[in-house]
């Protein structure tokens, strides 16, 4: 059996750290300045009321159906859907990747919150 030369050892325990930097994490709280340090420019930005929806390319748009997103409430982030390799959210995403697809009826107008 070969010996493992030091430079080996190195190089082995550099190489999943350099892919962790790749992997971009956001977490609850955020704010969207911080969503842009970490993930960059969205594809777009859509706002309604007090909600801020941010669109970020993925590499699996056909594959997965949507692009990431981040949801913002009041500035900050209350949400996101991460399918992206890169993107990362440590927080409990209303659609994890391994949920499967099911068709969502709409509320009944008398079941909906103030």
């Amino acid at each position: 059996m070969r010996p493992i030369s030091m430079l080996t050892l190195v190089a082995l325990a550099v190489a999943p750290a350099a892919h962790a930097q790749d992997v971009k994490t956001i977490r609850p709280g955020m704010s969207e300045a911080e969503v842009r340090t970490a993930w960059g420019e969205p594809v777009t930005k859509r706002t309604t009321g007090d909600y801020a929806y941010l669109f970020y390319q993925n590499g699996c748009l056909r594959a997965c159906g949507t692009y990431d997103v981040v949801i913002l409430q009041g500035g900050q982030v209350v949400d996101a859907i991460a399918r992206g390799k890169e993107h990362q959210y440590d927080g409990v995403s209303s659609s994890p990747a391994d949920r499967a697809p099911r068709y969502t009826p709409p509320r009944d107008s008398s079941e909906r919150s103030p």
